[in-house]
């Protein structure tokens, strides 16, 4: 059997369409306002702060089950006709806008004022257009936001690097891009981080280690050898037997630094930890 997918029709046929659907909508949000009614009925909504006993969803799910009903659907219906009093609901908007905006606090309000539907300019609530109002998701965005947030949600990180790769192959988007502050910004930190952990990754090639250690050592051979050839030169000239005590006293106290220093030294050859006590920092550093 062939089948064809009509896609054009005369006005006046989309037009009978639509009213048809609309009725079907309408007898469809009636018969869910009133399965929430008959749930209402057996169950009132407990005052703000109370819980219903267990006993009432029990009912409440032996109902449902028993007229063909998911449990967690009826118990919407329950609550959706208890956030919307029979004088507030609105007959030409469907049971799904009053499900979106139930738990709005001035819904009342907002369902009397529906706003502009883009297609035909008249004034009425859609799905898309009580999510918005909410900041959901919609279904049809419109808006440069909302359109943008759907490519967003299309996008993993592979393919939004892949986009992000080929729109900067234009010259007008590199300059646009280059021209927003907080994008330069941004991709100055990228840019800088992914220079730390270049260096950090050289850092660990085993060569280069090689080479760090090597300068490491020669650092501190350095020292070592300057303080003892300074000592070996400057000593024998010197008539340190002849010395007041005092000045002897400040030779031992600048020795004691360097014996801590040498300890410390000898520390951390051991242990590779670097930290120092306050007392043995201020011992090193000649502070009393």
């Amino acid at each position: 059997m062939t089948m064809s997918l009509v896609t054009d029709y005369r006005a006046n046929e989309w037009t009978d369409l639509i009213h048809k659907g609309q009725r079907l909508v309408g007898s469809e949000g009636s018969a869910q306002f009133a399965l929430g009614d008959i749930g209402l009925e057996m169950v009132p909504l407990p005052p703000k702060g109370k819980r219903l006993p267990v006993k009432a969803y029990k009912m409440l799910a032996n109902y449902a089950e028993e007229v063909g009903l998911e449990r967690e659907r009826f118990e919407e219906y329950r609550l959706v006709s208890g956030a919307w009093p029979k004088k507030q609901r609105a007959k030409s908007v469907c049971w799904t806008v009053h499900s979106i905006l139930s738990r709005r606090p001035d819904r009342f309000e907002l369902i009397a004022n529906p706003p502009v539907y883009r297609r035909t300019g008249e004034r009425r609530w859609t799905c898309d257009a009580a999510n918005r109002v909410l900041g959901r998701k919609t279904d049809t965005p419109e808006g440069m936001e909302e359109k943008l947030r759907q490519v967003e949600d299309q996008l993993d990180d592979e393919m939004a690097v892949e986009v992000v790769e080929r729109a900067m192959r234009r010259p007008g988007v590199v300059k646009r891009v280059a021209d927003k502050p907080h994008v330069r910004e941004t991709f100055n930190r990228a840019q800088v981080s992914r220079i730390r952990e270049g260096r950090e990754e050289t850092r660990k090639l085993p060569e280069v280690q090689k080479l760090n250690e090597q300068q490491e050592v020669l650092t501190v051979l350095g020292l070592c050898s300057s303080f003892a050839s300074g000592i070996g030169r400057t000593l024998p000239d010197l008539h340190l037997a002849e010395l007041s005590q005092d000045s002897k006293d400040s030779i031992r106290e600048g020795l004691g630094r360097v014996t801590a220093a040498v300890e410390w030294t000898e520390h951390v050859l051991a242990t590779g930890s670097t930290d120092m006590d306050a007392a043995l920092e201020r011992l090193i550093a000649g502070e009393s």
